[in-house]
């Protein structure tokens, strides 16, 4: 398995490497650590080199931006030797090796991760600077709507008992990206009792109020959320026996409402470590805007990490 790290000597990024150990991924994976130095957000003000008039005054600004530059590198380096200490000490097995890159950081991870042809991009939910985020947009959002490898966003573990096994949810919609989803969980390497929840949230609609107005309207929508319910059932039957035959507890939630919350509030009441959910190709801008529903909401407010699962043969597309 290939595993892209984008490491930028955070404490976020510390704790996405730490999440590795409760990411299930093989002993023969092959990691490349990307250093990402940002000269762009991290450089002097540009408001001072429009200031400077003179070429002496442009000169020294000149130089200025240089020293930056190798200032940037130079710490881009340490960070990437640390990372690749970090991640060689806790999977000794594995085949790491840390590259630094320089560029805009989540444009670069989607860049690397597809002429690299990653299976899997992990990044911290925050970066160095949450304001930078603010204006920039968060480096992991970027990174899950764009990348065409699967994206693991990971923070630090809340539970008290650090050498618990996993607790692992899995949003299931009936959708071939959530079989994804319990598949890519399946393929996983897992310690003994480690748990997992498939969540299946039923969000259909009253159709009472147009039954009389709309009759062929209704019944379209009361068929599509039949049909729906209809694979969402067979598929947690399907997860179910799939997960606990390769050494996995697995129990079943049903709920009805809106599919984000539910989730996000069983990984609260669960104390998740990680969940897994789907999510198809987009091909547009707006496309990816609507990816905000629930895996770019999930991302956004979980309290464990996310991992967000697309299909290995996307990467090829």
């Amino acid at each position: 398995m290939r595993v892209l790290i984008g490491y930028d000597g955070s404490e976020h990024s510390d704790a996405a490497i730490d999440d590795l150990k409760l990411a299930g991924l093989p002993r023969d994976s092959e990691v490349l650590i990307a250093s990402v130095g940002d000269l762009l957000m991290s450089g002097p003000e540009l408001s001072e080199a429009i200031k400077q008039t003179l070429p002496r005054d442009v000169a020294d600004w000149l130089k200025k931006t240089q020293t930056h530059a190798e200032r940037v590198t130079q710490e881009s380096q340490e960070a990437a030797s640390r990372a690749k200490e970090r991640v060689k000490k806790l999977f000794p097995e594995w085949e790491v090796r840390a590259d630094v890159m320089i560029g805009t950081p989540a444009w670069v991870l989607i860049d690397v991760a597809m002429k690299w042809n990653a299976d899997l991009v992990v990044v911290g939910s925050q970066g160095r600077s949450a304001l930078k985020q603010f204006f920039l947009g968060s480096v992991s959002k970027r990174v899950v709507t764009d990348s065409h490898a699967s994206v693991r966003v990971a923070r630090p573990r809340r539970r008290s008992d650090v050498d618990a096994p996993p607790r692992i949810i899995i949003g299931v919609d009936g959708s071939p990206a959530a079989e994804q989803a319990i598949y890519a969980v399946g393929q996983r390497v897992w310690p003994a009792g480690t748990e997992t929840l498939l969540v299946a949230v039923d969000e259909s609609t009253p159709t009472t109020q147009i039954v009389s107005r709309l009759p062929q309207a209704t019944a379209m929508i009361n068929d599509y959320f039949q049909n729906r319910a209809s694979r969402v059932s067979t598929m947690l039957e399907w997860g179910t026996k799939e997960l606990n035959d390769i050494g996995l507890n697995t129990s079943v939630a049903t709920e009805k409402g809106d599919a984000t919350k539910i989730l996000l509030a069983k990984a609260e009441e669960w104390n998740a470590d990680s969940i897994f959910v789907g999510t198809r190709d987009f091909k547009s801008a707006f496309d990816r805007f609507r990816l905000g529903s629930v895996s770019t909401a999930i991302v956004t407010k979980a309290h464990c990490s996310v991992e967000v699962v697309r299909p290995s043969d996307e990467k090829q597309e």
